[in-house]
């Protein structure tokens, strides 16, 4: 058991089984699978006197509890045991799909899973060494057991660069000890990002801007009046809920918490979907005045909404972007590390200035993350569409530094959004 697993473990310990109201049982019932003490185990961090541990697996020694017969059967009934852990044993198990889904099978309905296994790393046969596990692994299980994956964490530090996934039936909700409500929602597609955790840093977190984005968004729908309006990405409907004409909000795990009209039709599914899908009918008879693009925070995601959106737009149209100006270099990573984050969608402003020169760019000085208006829009203009690929390989592995950090972390070419004004569907400062 290496040193960072440990570490890990102790997190998912942390954050999930510390902070989670047990009460109503003697003890919490934990079960390790592939708990022999190879180097450590996970027994020192469940060592309270308000657990009852046990070790399984498939040899027999010391450290070990409890001794399958048969790898894919555990001997426990269904919804028995509060909490389930496994590290370092995956990538030892043939067919781990058919071991989770008893785990699941055997899991309480409000119990905790946490799964830790390599990407990474020489082959260690014990017996057999079959697997590297990345983060789409753990989204297909939750996938195909219909559980929830509350965390996920694809860890750097070598040689094994270990993947953290913490699971269960439904999701929980309580309250941890820095004041954070938990309560996380389901992964109805591969391309729905986990709920990533991270603890605020003042020095990464800071934000900027001469005006919130919300009160920006709710004055162009009194000044645009659109007559069809669609959202991708809607979280909690705090944007959504200012459309008052036909509205579309697309986001597969839309946690709407504001009031809605009749007007605005939620499609829980990915936006690739509802365009793959829904778009041809939705949209038959109108074409999207304005659209906000709030969805995936990755270059491509955000390139791909703007693509199917223009397609479906007209000439008088509106795209507005938001996260488009990170506030930190951390800020600007594809993979999550801090609390704000934009990912790097500050790309496709670029990619839209050098590749689709026709469009006007209009950025605005916005809290927290700035915003892009795009106008002068091109429904039948087919440049993006017909180099794709080559598009995603130019600015996907592009880094934000010198006049592109210039550029986006200074909000160089930000204008004070409360200093322009609408006009016949343009922008004019």
């Amino acid at each position: 058991m290496h040193q960072s697993s440990l570490e890990n473990m102790q997190v998912c310990y942390e954050k999930f089984i510390k902070q989670k109201d047990w009460s109503g049982r003697d003890r919490i019932k934990v079960i390790d699978i592939g708990g022999s003490n190879v180097n450590g185990s996970y027994a020192d961090i469940f060592s309270g006197e308000e657990f009852d541990y046990a070790a399984v697996d498939i040899a027999p020694n010391d450290t070990v509890d409890i001794v399958l017969d048969d790898p894919y059967t555990l001997p426990f009934e269904n919804n028995s045991l509060d909490v389930i852990i496994s590290g370092q044993a995956f990538e030892h198990v043939e067919f781990f799909w058919l071991l989770f889904e008893e785990m699941i099978r055997a899991l309480k309905p409000d119990g905790i899973l946490i799964l830790i296994a390599p990407s990474a790393g020489p082959i260690h046969q014990y017996p057999v060494d079959c697997y590297r596990f990345y983060p789409d692994a753990y989204r297909a299980l939750a996938r195909y057991c219909d559980c929830d994956l509350l965390y996920l964490k694809h860890d750097p530090r070598g040689p094994w660069q270990d993947l953290v996934g913490v699971f269960a039936k439904s999701a929980p909700s309580f309250t941890d000890s820095m004041g954070n409500d938990w309560q996380t929602n389901r992964f109805e597609s591969a391309t729905q990002p986990a709920v990533l955790i991270f603890e605020k840093n003042p020095e990464t977190d800071i934000i900027r801007g001469q005006a919130p984005y919300l009160e920006i968004l709710e004055s162009l729908h009194h000044r645009k009046q659109p007559g069809l309006y669609l959202e991708i990405g809607l979280r909690n409907g705090n944007s959504f809920q200012y459309a008052q004409c036909q509205s579309i909000g697309i986001d597969p795990a839309a946690d709407i918490k504001v009031s809605l009209s009749s007007n605005h039709q939620i499609y829980q599914m990915t936006s690739d979907l509802f365009f793959e899908e829904e778009a041809t009918s939705v949209l038959a008879d109108n074409k999207i005045d304005m659209a906000f693009i709030d969805g995936m925070h990755l270059f491509e995601f955000a390139l791909r909404d703007f693509m199917n959106i223009e397609a479906n737009s007209k000439p008088g149209s509106m795209i507005i972007i938001d996260d488009i100006y990170p506030n930190h270099p951390k800020q600007a990573e594809r993979q999550r590390q801090s609390v704000v984050w934009t990912g790097d969608i500050w790309k496709l402003a670029l990619c839209l200035e050098q590749e689709r020169p026709d469009l006007k760019l209009t950025y605005l000085d916005t809290s927290p993350t700035g915003l892009l208006l795009i106008t002068n829009l091109s429904p039948d203009n087919q440049a993006l569409v017909q180099r794709y690929n080559p598009l995603v390989r130019k600015y996907r592995d592009m880094e934000l530094k010198g006049l592109n950090a210039e550029k986006f972390l200074h909000r160089k070419d930000a204008i004070d959004p409360t200093a322009w004004q609408i006009y016949d569907g343009d922008t004019s400062i």
